[in-house]
Formats: C-alpha cells, structure tokens, sequence
C-alpha cells in the first residue's frame, strides 16, 4: 500500500490554493472599488480585447472555462451590455463575441484594480524566479496534456 503524506507537501495543493485564494481576493477588491464583475468575467474580456470575434468554443479554450461556464458569463456580460454576439459570416449557427464600448470602457478601468493585484501577488520574487515558475509550470502541464493524449 502506497505511503501517505501530508496534502501540504503535494504542490497541487499550493497552486490550487494560490488560485482559489487569489481569486477570492480580486473578487472583494474589485467588490469594494464598487465593481459587480467577478474575476472570471474580467478574464474573458480580457481575453476578448486581446482577440476580437472569436466564437464560444474558442473563449473557452483560451479562458479554460467548459461549454456551460462560458455561457453564463457571456450571457451575463451581454445583458450588461459588455459584449455582444454577432451571427459568423460563413455559418449562421456559429456566433463571434465582440466586446462592446461600454465592455472596453469597463476593461480599462478594472485594468489598473488587477495589475495592483497581480503585483501584490508577485512581491518579492524577482524576475528570475518569475520566469523559472513559470517555465516550471509550463513543463508541468506539458506532461499532464501528454498523459491526457495517452489516456
């Protein structure tokens, strides 16, 4: 029978706890600056000022988000008029999200709220160390996107 340890000692634990304690603190400060806008949907227009028009399968791709998720959140952003969805040329069963002006206006001033975020998150580890965690990281979900193709 394999050996237990401590869940402290896996370092899955300490990324999912940087993820889920980090978010929850963007979350109350973009609360307490008067913002109704959860981490998750500054994440996808983020995104979608990066790379305009793309449909929804695409954001969740790059947002990491399932099918059903990214629903809500474009459904929510578009009631609030942040984005909205245009019929795709070529095929009209497939929409392109854009981000509208009042999503780009609220995009940049939630900007200056995450970079302060981020760079609290950050403080104190230098730009070498930034770059082997995140080469660290990178190699890791390599190996876990090959054990997903083998499986």
């Amino acid at each position: 029978m394999a050996e237990l340890f401590p869940i402290e000692e896996l370092l899955g634990f300490w990324v999912y706890r940087m993820q889920t304690q980090g978010t929850a603190l963007l979350g109350r400060r973009l609360r307490l600056a008067g913002y109704d806008i959860t981490p998750e949907q500054f994440g996808v227009l983020a995104r979608l000022r990066e790379d305009q028009g793309m449909n929804q399968r695409q954001l969740g791709e790059k947002t990491l988000k399932d099918r059903h998720n990214v629903t809500r959140i474009l459904n929510l952003l578009e009631r609030r008029g942040y984005i909205e969805r245009r019929p795709d040329i070529t095929d009209k069963r497939i929409y392109r999200i854009f981000m509208t002006e009042s999503g780009r206006d609220l995009q940049e001033k939630l900007t200056p709220i995450v970079t302060s975020h981020l760079d609290q998150l950050l403080d104190g580890l230098s730009p070498e160390e930034l770059r082997t965690m995140r080469a660290i990281l990178e190699h890791i979900v390599g190996n876990i996107e090959k054990g997903m193709s083998r499986a």
